[in-house]
């Protein structure tokens, strides 16, 4: 305001005719006079005092001072309109039912049956220390019904019962899984065991290269000749005109080695550095020439002798180390009174004792038998016979 009229009297001094504003005013600040000078429309509008403005109002000390505010009736919530009409609107029946069994169930945990599982405990109707039945949600479609669920793979006819439903046809619990699991003998395939490298039905060759990269070396060589074609050369050498046993013998292997019937029968081999050896036996060429037992001895469990504390300590030590080795290659024997893995039968076998073992597969060995003696047959000519 002041600068206003500052500005108009320095113009008027400056420019006379052009201020006019020593009767201007604030509408704000004097709203009467404003409305007495204000313009008339064509239609008057009707004025109002509550539409005016209020003035501020000035703010005391007694304002600013929040020593004696209680702020604890602040943080104390105020039940809204609609938390209002939410709490006296009445719940359905079934809600109201729900309702109070959780409250039950609050108040009176159910009895639980210690001698039963837990799935028993869920799925039976549990019942109050009162004896009253206590509500529990459903559990026919949750996991505990999964897990007395039966699965597939066996019928209840084979096992001697008759299915209750057509759901239980091609099903088996999971108890009776467990009680067959716990009664199946289990049987070991010998055929794939190997004693330092050495398995059945190998030949010679993969025999020796076997067990030379083992550390062991060949001791003993045993060449051999099937006894029926060895009586057949000797005839053969007889009727040629050869006389006496060495040169017999001579012309026996001569003839057996030209026709290919000469044979690895045995062949030893030992490691000397830790008293270990190792005999392999080998069928006729009949049957290609494969080794169908293998015998493993050792040592070292068994030369230490005396009676002294020093004695049988260092013994039982070794003894110990020896079948530790043994059930970690091997795992549990199947015949545990006999020490034996094996299918049973006439299969190949795995037997161990205190510093030995026997791996033999006997089926091989009535091969080359039965083979041989089919030969034998051919040649004797049975056909004599006419009664």
């Amino acid at each position: 305001m002041k600068l206003r009229i500052l500005l108009c009297v320095t113009t008027a001094i400056l420019l006379p005719s052009v201020c006019w504003s020593s009767e201007e005013y604030d509408p704000l600040l004097y709203p009467d006079m404003a409305q007495e000078e204000a313009v008339p429309l064509s239609e008057p509008i009707p004025y109002n005092e509550s539409q005016t403005l209020a003035l501020p109002k000035v703010m005391s000390d007694e304002d600013l001072n929040f020593e004696n505010m209680d702020f604890d009736s602040l943080d104390a919530e105020t039940p809204s309109a609609s938390d209002e009409e939410v709490s006296q609107t009445p719940l359905p029946q079934a809600a109201k039912a729900e309702a109070q069994s959780t409250q039950s169930q609050a108040a009176t945990p159910p009895k639980v049956d210690k001698n039963k599982t837990l799935t028993d405990n869920l799925e039976a109707k549990p019942t109050s220390a009162e004896g009253e039945v206590v509500s529990v949600p459903k559990v026919d479609s949750t996991w505990l019904s999964k897990i007395k669920e039966p699965l597939l793979g066996d019928t209840p006819q084979a096992n001697g019962q008759a299915p209750s439903s057509n759901n239980e046809q091609g099903k088996v619990n999971l108890s009776s899984l467990m009680e067959k699991s716990k009664t199946t003998v289990k049987r070991s395939n010998a055929s794939v065991f190997d004693i330092s490298g050495a398995m059945l039905r190998m030949s010679f060759a993969q025999i020796d290269e076997a067990l030379s990269r083992r550390g062991f070396r060949r001791t003993m060589q045993k060449m051999d000749i099937p006894n029926f074609i060895r009586w057949r050369n000797e005839d053969k050498c007889r009727a040629s005109g050869v006389v006496g046993y060495e040169r017999l013998e001579n012309c026996v292997i001569q003839m057996a080695k030209k026709d290919g019937y000469q044979f690895i029968e045995r062949v030893t081999y030992s490691k000397f550095k830790t008293r270990e050896e190792i005999e392999v036996r080998f069928t006729s060429t009949f049957t290609n020439n494969k080794a169908y037992r293998i015998s493993y001895k050792s040592e070292a469990a068994t030369n230490i002798s005396g009676n002294s504390q020093k004695q049988i300590y260092l013994r039982n030590i070794k003894v110990y180390d020896f079948w530790k080795k043994i059930n970690q290659k091997y795992g549990t024997p199947d015949n545990k009174d006999d020490v034996i893995w094996g299918l049973g039968g006439n299969k190949p076998y795995l037997q161990a004792g205190t510093g030995r073992l026997v791996l033999e597969d006997p089926m091989l060995r009535e091969l080359d038998y039965t083979r041989m003696s089919r030969e034998d047959q051919k040649f004797m000519n049975t056909d004599l016979y006419s009664f």
